[in-house]
């Protein structure tokens, strides 16, 4: 058999049950998706037993060829680590920022972009997409059709909406392809596939990158949600579900933005929890602390905070919607 999944470009086998790529000898005529993406799809079942391509294997085989690279990332995961595999690939490319509608609605977007450029010291193209449309899609097409791009490879943190652009630009085209599989689960893509969108413009999709120091690669949303609080002095908040937390010693508002839909997802408290070891000092205004796999928390007025998260997961940064940029 000469083919391969269209959901995680496994090439289909009908030997081994546990292997990637299975599907039963009955469906192996007319079959699109191997066993586990069908399942996926239709059942909403996950299965994460595969590691995923390292980094560095990605990026060789990208910098040996010549095509155009799209890199996404979700709103909340742009952080150092990731500006720094952006960096790592030597082609033309254009980073996308997916996720951002809940970017506040008077917050320039072109402020956002400019954020990046000077911040994170990006030169490449930037586009900001929203989460749950098309938006943002259409404006990544003109792009290639303009630049008369026929090839494009799609890269990006797991999770961070490579299949559903891919969608997106299937369903903008009007093409009769089967769409790529889309799940609320890392490392859904296991391996390379092509997929024509038309005559025109043939997408690469690749298996996502995982991120090492991170607290968490799974999402338990689509959207981004925030969570904004009057924080008086000595005050604690608990973020999902309790699991970490900032003690701050003076009163400022902050925003807490993140992909959990848990009802304790944050909770303010009056009294300090236990542990809380490491110490965070917020020496300007309107700071955002990010917390690798969770989010970030917008900080409006300098505060010293303590915290139980180890600090290999915090980065502190200019906010990216206060100051200078609102």
């Amino acid at each position: 058999m000469n083919k391969i999944c269209y959901g995680c470009g496994a090439k289909l086998q009908t030997i081994n049950k546990n292997a990637l790529g299975y599907i039963p000898a009955s469906k192996a005529s007319d079959a699109e998706y191997c066993m586990r993406c069908f399942r996926m799809i239709h059942y909403g079942e996950i299965n994460n037993t595969v590691t995923p391509k390292e980094a560095k294997e990605i990026i060789n085989k990208i910098n040996k060829d010549v095509r155009f690279v799209i890199f996404l990332v979700d709103f909340l995961n742009l952080n150092d680590e990731v500006i720094k595999i952006f960096k790592s690939i030597k082609k033309e490319k254009m980073l996308v920022v997916n996720k951002c509608e809940l970017i506040p609605r008077h917050i320039n977007r072109e402020n956002i972009r400019t954020f990046i450029r000077d911040y994170y010291g990006v030169s490449d193209y930037i586009k900001l997409k929203g989460g749950t449309t098309t938006h943002g899609a259409a404006s990544i097409l003109r792009f290639l059709v303009q630049e008369n791009i026929k090839e494009a490879y799609i890269l990006g943190i797991s999770n961070s909406g490579k299949s559903t652009l891919i969608n997106d630009l299937i369903d903008i085209c009007d093409s009769k392809i089967a769409k790529t599989t889309v799940n609320n689960s890392a490392n859904t893509t296991q391996d390379f596939i092509r997929v024509k969108i038309n005559d025109d413009l043939t997408l690469i999709d690749s298996p996502g990158f995982i991120l090492d120091n991170s607290l968490n690669n799974d999402t338990t949303s689509k959207s981004i949600t925030a969570y904004s609080f009057n924080m008086k002095e000595c005050e604690t908040v608990g973020l999902i579900d309790n699991e970490y937390f900032f003690k701050f010693d003076a009163a400022t508002p902050i925003t807490f933005y993140t992909n959990s839909i848990s009802k304790k997802a944050i909770k303010k408290y009056f009294r300090a929890a236990p542990n809380l070891v490491n110490t965070i000092k917020i020496d300007e205004p309107n700071t955002d602390i990010v917390i690798y796999g969770i989010g970030f928390i917008t900080v409006k007025k300098c505060a010293t905070i303590t915290t139980n998260v180890d600090l290999k997961y915090i980065e502190i940064r200019k906010s990216m919607f206060g100051g200078l940029h609102e």
